[in-house]
């Protein structure tokens, strides 16, 4: 049924959190966990989340969210967000809600400071992104993916998952050498000399990193369990990580791929001692997969080294708001350093 009367633009608050829920069960046809959206929505340390609806009487024709975070632009720190959940309610398809959101929600971003966004659109939404929004599509982002248990997709025939699971365990892990390896978050001590690194890198463009928006991004209101693996040596942390899977919470939804969102450092060893130990728990844990997304030279690398293999590429597209001059140019690709957990999808 297409519903042709008139709908209105706003902008959303705590409030409409049913609202938007309701919405998002009509487009997809199933709803996440309540506390993951509450923490999604309404958590962020950065700044409340820019978000615009498409509303017709007591209902919502359409949605339109940006995730707030820091972005290391060269040498300063601007306000920034992420595009996410871009939701038009099957009844109002092709009346143009999706446009009139996006340039709603940008405007309300742009009142608030924000200076830049960034997205990895679909396939279905990426022409409205690039060719009626003023998006640049900069370059694609590579999507990494190591096998663990694959005789757990439903896609590997019985016959052969026997097969598939031996297959894997031959592929490389890498090695712990002469690390200890510690199964908790380090201190924020501890961790600081590799978020320094992290931030210390001239003339690119990057997710600011803090032990702040570590604790946020990682939280256990998110759902997905995330757990820590840290590398010291000589009681000196030299590698951190932090790898998760959605849990019960997701119910029949949840698909048993393990995601690699985290991993700093700068000791190539260091970082193939803690993919060693992720890709041991992910075993323990039944994980069908570990998947990440990265462009990182270092990073690359190492996950190669542990048997990672480049499954395909997400399109990376950035938009600036207003008239900011940046001593780094966001819209060139080589500039951007993208690690799994710069992704709602994560």
């Amino acid at each position: 049924m297409n519903v042709t009367s008139e709908w209105s633009v706003r902008s959303a608050g705590k409030e409409d959190l049913n609202k938007i829920r309701s919405l998002y069960k009509s487009v997809w046809s199933y709803n996440r966990p309540e506390q993951f959206d509450q923490w999604r929505y309404f958590s962020s340390p950065d700044c409340p989340i820019p978000a615009a609806l498409a509303e017709d009487g007591d209902r919502l024709a359409g949605s339109y969210t940006l995730w707030p975070t820091e972005l290391k632009i060269g040498k300063s720190v601007f306000l920034g967000a992420q595009s996410m959940d871009t939701m038009t309610h099957p009844d109002y398809q092709g009346q143009g809600v999706f446009t009139k959101l996006a340039e709603a929600c940008y405007e309300i971003a742009a009142d608030r400071g924000f200076k830049v966004l960034y997205g990895f659109p679909n396939p279905l939404s990426y022409p409205g992104f690039v060719k009626r929004l003023g998006w640049t599509h900069t370059g694609d982002i590579t999507h990494w993916i190591r096998l663990i248990k694959p005789s757990g997709h439903s896609k590997i025939p019985g016959p052969i998952k026997p097969i598939a699971d031996l297959a894997t365990r031959l592929l490389p892990r890498g090695s712990k050498r002469d690390f200890e390896i510690v199964l908790e978050k380090p201190t924020e001590q501890d961790i600081e000399p590799l978020l320094t690194h992290w931030r210390s890198e001239s003339g690119t463009c990057r997710i600011e990193r803090s032990p702040e928006w570590l604790s946020w991004r990682y939280a256990s209101e998110a759902e997905n369990d995330y757990q820590w693996v840290a590398a010291y040596r000589n009681g000196v942390l030299k590698a951190a990580a932090v790898w998760g899977r959605q849990n019960s919470a997701w119910g029949a939804v949840a698909d048993n791929r393990a995601h690699l969102v985290e991993l700093l450092g700068q000791d190539p060893q260091a970082l193939e001692a803690v993919l060693a130990a992720i890709i041991n728990q992910a075993q323990k844990s039944g994980a069908i997969l570990l998947e990440t997304v990265s462009n990182i030279d270092r990073i690359c690398r190492a996950l190669r080294w542990a048997g990672f293999y480049r499954h395909r590429q997400a399109p990376l597209i950035i938009r600036g708001l207003g008239e900011t001059n940046f001593d780094t140019d966001i819209l060139t690709h080589n500039n951007w350093r993208i690690m799994g957990g710069d992704l709602d999808t994560f």
